[in-house]
């Protein structure tokens, strides 16, 4: 179990390195760490297919979108047919940690264990991006940084822009443990990224865990109690300059012609997709095969970035994979989600484990303007791990209730 918390550290501090540096010896080693731990366990996972309907949706995903960029071969160029298949092939190792959590969670203790690494792992993100922060104000470069004309910026620190959506886990496991002091200061870490789709997410998080405090069968008062001293101090740190960029975005970019090139790819996703609604183009291949759209003249440079891809996980898939790949992946979130919300609400489960099921709920749900189905990134690579100790703690509920005569299977 350590050497499954120990791949959930290293992975994402590899990564940091490889983004932060380029040395490809870092982005060797995470995909070699996630490989070697991945091998063991496939004989095991693949065994557990008929039990766990999410984990049958997880491997019929990634078989269907491999039989949609085979087919990109006959398509496409044999240069870009080869790019995208090493990309799935890069994900599906990434994404390995499912099988890897899922896999290796065999006692009850275990997911206790894994949290203690997972807290370890946020805490150490949280610091890489305040120390982004200072760095930055000495002249010294740690991670990304926005730099503004007006003196303001945007600090992802070396995980890249994705990290606001890793922050919420941390905010919310500080919620669950009732701690405002580090509610605070990894809030604060969310605010510095300025990343609106985090912020959302956040707020899904929350409202999620309210409404299951709310209705826990023991302690509800108390709970709601301690979970508003929490959020007072939350407020307190929006209201601090901590927020003023994000703040600036929310009311100016939805407004500026051009800022967003959001709404034109999911539009853009959704047209190739009706076009293609059995094979769609294969792994990434939105960005090579969509049409030329109006920002392609007026901003060149912009469109190229903006119009890689979707920016939205469902549609992105829908593109990849076809209808097939869409039902797969909604199937999987759905079926995901609804066992994560049945551990929040179980009376054993601790307020890490809480914390965790409902970051994964609000990830999947509020998170609209981000793909997490990639390599190298970190939403993706905690998605997949703690769906993975979701799927193999709802098996673990069904087994239990299965042995007590009277009691209904979960």
């Amino acid at each position: 179990m350590d050497v499954t918390g120990a791949v959930v550290l290293v992975t994402p501090t590899l990564l940091a390195v490889f983004l932060a540096t380029g040395v490809s010896e870092a982005e060797a080693a995470m995909y070699g760490v996630c490989l070697l731990a991945v091998l063991p366990y496939l004989g095991p996972f693949m065994g557990s297919l008929g039990r766990r309907p999410a984990n049958l949706q997880f491997v019929l995903l990634f078989t269907v979108l491999a039989i949609t960029t085979a087919t990109a071969f006959a398509r496409v160029a044999p240069g870009e047919a080869t790019l995208q298949a090493k990309a799935l092939a890069a994900t599906a190792v990434w994404a390995s940690i499912y099988v890897v959590v899922f896999s290796s969670l065999k006692t009850p203790d275990d997911p206790r264990r894994l949290m203690k690494w997972i807290h370890v792992t946020c805490l150490a993100i949280t610091a890489s991006v305040y120390a982004s922060v200072l760095l930055h104000r000495i002249g010294l470069r740690f991670g990304e940084v926005l730099q503004f004309s007006d003196g303001s910026s945007r600090v992802f620190g070396p995980l890249g822009d994705q990290v606001g959506f890793v922050l919420v886990l941390p905010v919310l496991m500080s919620l669950a443990a009732s701690n405002p002091l580090m509610f605070g200061v990894h809030l604060g870490a969310l605010l510095l990224t300025a990343t609106r789709g985090a912020v959302l997410c956040l707020i899904v998080g929350i409202v999620a865990y309210l409404l299951v405090a709310a209705r826990s069968r023991a302690r509800a008062g108390r709970r709601l109690a301690a979970a508003a001293g929490v959020l007072l101090v939350g407020v307190t740190v929006f209201l601090s300059p901590l927020s003023a960029v994000l703040m600036g975005r929310l009311v100016t970019e939805p407004i500026m012609s051009g800022a967003s090139y959001r709404l034109t790819a999911i539009e853009t996703g959704a047209q190739i997709f009706l076009e293609n609604p059995v094979l769609g183009l294969g792994f990434n291949g939105f960005g090579a095969a969509r049409p030329a759209v109006y920002e392609d003249w007026t901003n060149t440079i912009g469109a190229e970035n903006g119009l890689s891809r979707t920016t939205n996980q469902y549609v992105q898939t829908a593109t990849d994979g076809g209808a097939v790949a869409l039902l797969l992946l909604v199937l999987f979130v759905l079926c995901t989600s609804r066992d994560a919300l049945r551990i929040a609400k179980s009376p054993d489960a601790s307020p890490a484990v809480v914390a965790t099921q409902l970051w994964l709920i609000s990830v999947m749900v509020g998170d609209q303007g981000a793909l997490w189905l990639l390599s190298n990134t970190a939403t993706g690579f905690f998605v997949f791990a703690v769906a993975g100790m979701t799927a193999r703690m709802s098996l673990t509920m069904a087994e239990r209730a299965a042995a007590r005569p009277g009691l209904a299977r979960p």
